[in-house]
């Protein structure tokens, strides 16, 4: 097994065959990889569903979605599929199911069927991110909460909005592995600065996304048909590109099982 670490973050792991049985030398090295370099690209894997889930359990317990609907016979799974423009779920900058009280500490895509130009997914590096802000900014938020909402996911498949919970989390994140700070606030899901007045509060979460998605903190992956890749939820943000019109896009999809965040 050959880890070719990608700067800001990101590793391409050859010479490893995720359908199969995985070693615990091989295993320990892939979770060290992991928590070094917050994704991790898997190239030329073939994987049916129940090996996907298989592989999915290095990182976790995988998860039912509270909101969008898995397959019939692997729940945890969901496909993602090009259904066009104005449907599409991730062409923002996020982290995932945030608005849970215990978001999935991972989540896995693996490429079924990409097309050959676009629907690229950019991943953000969030550790750099807080270590970027402005000390001030960073002493005087430093106990300050947002408040994060499935609202728009609930809009998003035509639920009843009056379903819609929040959950209160802190705007800088401590990971429980590696003990170091993200930025942890996202566009697609926080409602505001808890402790502050709503001004005040948007000014604000502008100037902690436009650190978030800084481009020099940034890895674009190109799918190719195969490609599984993993990502660090506590400490990553992604954004997948809707540039291919309605070009067939697939993907398998599942998140593990998080703890809280503090």
């Amino acid at each position: 097994m050959k880890i070719q670490s990608i700067s800001p973050l990101g590793a391409e792991i050859s010479g490893i065959d995720l359908s199969s049985k995985v070693d615990e030398l091989d295993i320990k090295n892939i979770k060290k990889a992991f928590l070094d370099n917050l994704v991790l690209i898997f190239r030329n894997q073939k994987l049916r569903p129940n090996e996907l889930l298989s592989a999915a359990k290095l990182w976790g317990s995988p998860q039912i979605h509270p909101v969008f609907k898995g397959s019939e016979s692997f729940p945890e799974i969901i496909r993602i599929e090009n259904l066009g423009e104005k449907y599409h779920t991730n062409a923002h900058w996020h982290s995932d199911v945030t608005f849970e009280a215990k978001p999935p500490d991972a989540t896995i895509l693996y490429a079924l069927d990409i097309p050959s130009v676009g629907g690229n997914t950019f991943f953000s590096n969030q550790y750099l991110a807080y270590d970027h802000l402005d000390l001030s900014l960073k002493d005087k938020l430093e106990n300050y909460h947002a408040r994060h909402s499935n609202k728009s996911v609930l809009q998003l498949v035509g639920a009843d909005t009056s379903l819609e919970k929040s959950v209160l989390h802190p705007i800088f994140r401590t990971h429980p592995e590696t003990n170091m700070k993200a930025l942890y606030v996202t566009e697609a899901f926080v409602k505001k600065i808890e402790e502050l007045q709503k001004q005040e509060s948007e000014a604000t979460l502008k100037k902690l996304y436009s650190v978030a998605n800084n481009k020099k903190f940034q890895y674009e992956h190109r799918w190719r048909n195969g490609d599984m890749v993993v990502w660090d939820n506590r400490c990553v943000q992604h954004y997948a590109v809707h540039d291919h019109g309605d070009k067939t896009r697939t993907l398998n999809r599942i998140t593990v099982e998080g703890s809280r965040p503090y």
